[in-house]
């Protein structure tokens, strides 16, 4: 009988524990998508916990050193989301310079496919959010400027567009 009611006792606590996990959880992505539209809250939950918390206090310090527009937070939300998704969930520090190399590689194209290669754009794009990221993750306290990259996102390229520019001359106004 005592057995029993430790363990409802050990249960019960647990419950709280999950409890006040998940209100902190819901609180945090209250703030991060907040003036957001309902599909960026909802892309929280197709992630871990533990990297909805990492990816939160990461836009709280965005927030405090540069102050984002709500553009630049959806771009990071989305581009997070998706990157967590694309290597199953693993917790960010866990990831590696594979993973994140090979989630960027995932936007290449064939000419067939981007004839104009958009595509380059997309991977830098993404590689500079990854980069800032990743600084953070691993520097949290330094100022962001003096942030140093880790291992993991050294040596990543910026590619060049074989275009000098996207526009055709058929684009172009005349007058």
């Amino acid at each position: 009988m005592k057995n029993n009611i430790a363990l409802t006792a050990e249960k019960q606590g647990r419950i709280k524990s999950e409890c006040h996990l998940g209100i902190a959880i819901e609180r945090k992505i209250q703030d991060m998508s907040s003036g957001l539209k309902p599909e960026y809250f909802r892309l929280y939950y197709t992630i871990s916990e533990d990297n909805i918390l990492t990816l939160g206090n990461y836009i709280q310090a965005l927030r405090i050193e540069v102050n984002p527009s709500d553009q630049y937070r959806r771009d990071v939300i989305k581009l997070m989301c998706t990157f967590s998704q694309y290597n199953n969930n693993h917790h960010f520090s866990t990831m590696g310079r594979d993973d994140i190399i090979s989630f960027l590689e995932s936007y290449r194209r064939s000419e067939v496919s981007d004839p104009m290669h958009r595509w380059i754009g997309t991977y830098n794009q993404y590689r500079i959010h990854l980069i800032r990221f990743f600084k953070w993750l691993y520097y949290p306290a330094l100022d962001p400027k003096k942030r140093p990259k880790p291992d993991v996102i050294q040596n990543i390229p910026q590619l060049k567009r074989k275009e000098q520019s996207i526009y055709k001359p058929t684009d172009m106004w005349t007058v």
